[in-house]
């Protein structure tokens, strides 16, 4: 190749090099612009094959991954998704299955929109669970799902029979689990007065966490407070966060024993997240901190009867 045809070939590679990369930016660049909004909806009644569960599915796809919350509603579920809109997908929309006879989805202002699931049945609401789940062949979409049922076999311990105490905290931005497959038991572990949800989210904020890393608190009187939301992603156990719940019982189980009473709630919670996510309360699926990381949590007069708490759930559930 003489000098001429090595001089153009090279700057015909990077004029192609350089027209690329600047394409791929001004794309990258108005897609930033592009607000986020609901592109298109599923719903189906579902049966998985082998199962006693029953469920009503709801799916929206959303054109990034947007923050979801949670808020508590009179009759039914409702979530706020952040910084996505309605777009064509505003409007009340029927269904007929037992669990859910309407869903709305609306602009709450210019940034962020709704979905309330209105309840069939609103003296009785249904159990619910929801996750949002990026799309592995779309990158920046995601589906926001959520199931409103039955799902698994009639259990004597639900969730919404165990009078857990709402603390409504103020949370940072947090993230869904796509999947939850384990139980994390942890202690309080400091001094000897009780440490309220409020009281160990304001430690953890300070921490610069999004707020108490826990989804409960069991105290010693065998009273529940709520946490984290369920379905969020935690912050207690480094490594095993995307797909754990974490349950902190208060106390510092080094120096003292566990009530009776809080032992009982906690394998009745336990009980009702196995419900909920199909687990056995088995050694594998509920374990102590201190079989994850290297700590002494959740202390040495919890952590030996944990194997008593596991039987306990696990007769709750078969009651």
């Amino acid at each position: 190749m003489n000098r001429r045809s090595f001089l153009q070939s090279t700057f015909g590679a990077c004029s192609a090099l350089w027209f690329g990369q600047n394409l791929l930016d001004i794309y990258s660049v108005l897609a930033k612009e592009q607000p986020a909004k609901l592109l298109s909806v599923q719903a189906e009644l579902e049966n998985p094959a082998g199962s006693n569960q029953n469920y009503f599915r709801f799916e929206l796809l959303i054109s990034s991954i947007p923050e979801i919350i949670p808020q508590q509603a009179s009759v039914g579920f409702l979530f706020l998704i952040k910084n996505c809109r309605p777009g064509d997908l505003a409007g009340a929309m029927k269904y007929d299955n037992p669990y859910i006879k309407q869903v709305e989805v609306k602009a709450v202002n210019s940034q962020d929109c709704s979905v309330r699931l209105i309840a069939r049945n609103q003296a009785v609401l249904p159990e619910l669970r929801y996750s949002l789940i990026p799309s592995v062949l779309r990158a920046g979409r995601s589906r926001l799902r959520i199931d409103a049922g039955n799902f698994s076999g009639p259990t004597a311990i639900k969730e919404r029979d165990l009078d857990i105490q709402e603390a409504n905290l103020a949370f940072g931005p947090l993230a869904t689990r796509e999947v939850t497959d384990l139980i994390v038991i942890h202690h309080v572990g400091m001094g000897t007065a009780a440490e309220s949800a409020a009281e160990i989210h304001r430690f953890h904020l300070r921490n610069g966490w999004s707020g108490i890393g826990y989804h409960y608190v069991v105290h010693q009187d065998g009273t529940i407070e709520r946490g984290r939301p369920r379905d969020t992603v935690g912050a207690h156990t480094y490594g095993f966060n995307q797909s754990s719940i974490g349950i902190v019982l208060d106390g510092n189980f080094e120096e003292i024993v566990p009530t009776d009473v809080q032992l009982d709630r906690a394998a009745r919670l336990i009980a009702a997240l196995s419900h909920i996510y199909q687990l056995s309360p088995d050694n594998r699926s509920v374990r102590g901190h201190r079989d994850l990381n290297a700590t002494l949590c959740p202390g040495k007069n919890l952590y030996c009867e944990l194997s008593q708490v596991r039987t306990k759930a696990l007769s709750y559930m078969e009651q």
